[in-house]
């Protein structure tokens, strides 16, 4: 069934209104909790007696307020949580983009690939409006266009490893240097437990030195392993198949549209109709070795919200003034007479949610005028 999300308190409301001061860019950094990884305790970097509020404020003055910087999630699960400097209105089109480091390989143009870490994409809303992520809030999942190819209710624990133990390095990758570095386990029957291994290129701790846990699990949606080993076995040249829309770190920054707030789903995989979103938590979505390149790990370089002044949407507001009347109808009449229908207005004009814009449309807002009256 089709749940709504309503929000109706005044004070909501009035976090929504429009203001030409807001932002794009990332505003705060909530929380930040990467899995085992060969970036982890240098890119936000480890001193001795830093806290999770060091690390948070590393990654905030690293990513607020402008793109560029990257941070990396670790293996499978590793997160980051953000939000604006306002609530993000859903103007049922492309509201938020997420900057990576993706690449096209160019060696292998004639297929869409090369590198790519794929994170998956959680919003949020301030149920209690107390202007951070805590239990009372709600979490969707943004459904990426290869969902239903995804392993859901996945599950993997990471133990902390002895880092006197000795190390088991890989009989022919000389560049691995422990194969029995991080153990994991998961709850997926068809996975062997495995190992997130040591390379000779970091050689620093992979476990986040500031938190003192011996045992780290994640869960959530996992994204099938497509990465092929194009050296030959050596290890040290792999092809990344890039996925389909909806995910972070997925497709070179150029090509990357961003997500809709439109793709939210609960945990059962149902759409949620949201007005607005207030946090955004980003997962590395993959749990993968690939050589030379390490563990799968996704990285995140800022983000964007793709209409920071939007005033929220009005259902049957064609013309996008703010207030539905006859002029509405009008406006709908001649975008379909001039054939001009795009991915942007289409939100605007597709009245009845059919997925298309035509007569039914013209006909479904003359109704909704006449009911208004």
């Amino acid at each position: 069934m089709k749940k709504s999300l309503l929000i109706s308190s005044l004070v909501a409301m009035a976090a929504l209104t429009a203001n030409a001061d807001n932002s794009p860019y990332i505003a705060h950094v909530y929380d930040y909790m990467p899995a085992p990884g060969q970036f982890v305790n240098v890119y936000p970097s480890y001193k001795p007696g830093y806290t999770q509020d060091s690390i948070n404020a590393q990654l905030e003055t690293a990513l607020c307020g402008k793109l560029g910087a990257t941070v990396s999630l670790g293996s499978y699960g590793g997160y980051i949580v953000f939000g604006f400097d306002h609530p993000v209105i859903n103007r049922h089109g492309y509201d938020v983009k997420i900057y990576g480091n993706a690449m096209q390989s160019q060696a292998v143009s004639d297929q869409a690939g090369g590198s790519c870490e794929p994170g998956i994409i959680m919003v949020g809303v301030d149920m209690d409006d107390n202007g951070i992520p805590s239990e009372g809030d709600m979490w969707y999942e943004i459904k990426g266009a290869n969902y239903d190819q995804c392993l859901h209710g996945y599950e993997v624990t990471y133990y902390k490893p002895d880092e006197a133990k000795p190390r088991v390095p890989h009989e022919s990758w000389r560049f691995i240097t422990d194969m029995e570095y991080v153990q994991w386990t998961s709850n997926d029957p068809d996975e062997s437990d495995g190992y997130v291994w040591r390379n000779s290129f970091h050689n620093q701790p992979y476990w986040p030195l500031w938190i003192e846990d011996t045992v780290l699990t994640f869960r959530g949606t996992k994204l099938p392993n497509l990465a092929v080993d194009m050296s030959g076995g050596n290890g040290n040249n792999w092809f990344q198949p890039f996925f389909g829309e909806g995910y972070v770190d997925n497709l070179p920054n150029a090509d990357e549209p961003g997500f809709k707030i439109d793709w939210a789903i609960d945990e059962d995989g149902n759409p949620v109709n949201l007005d607005h979103i207030d946090f955004v938590k980003v997962y590395c979505g993959q749990l993968a070795y690939c050589g030379w390149l390490g563990e799968t790990s996704t990285e995140v370089g800022g983000a964007e919200d793709l209409h920071p002044d939007a005033k929220p949407w009005l259902q049957g507001d064609v013309n996008d003034d703010g207030t539905v009347n006859i002029a509405d109808v009008t406006s709908l009449i001649r975008l379909l007479l001039s054939s001009l229908v795009t991915e942007d207005n289409k939100a605007l004009a597709d009245i009845n949610h059919d997925g298309s814009v035509n007569i039914a449309d013209v006909t479904a807002l003359i109704n909704q005028l006449l009911t208004k009256r």
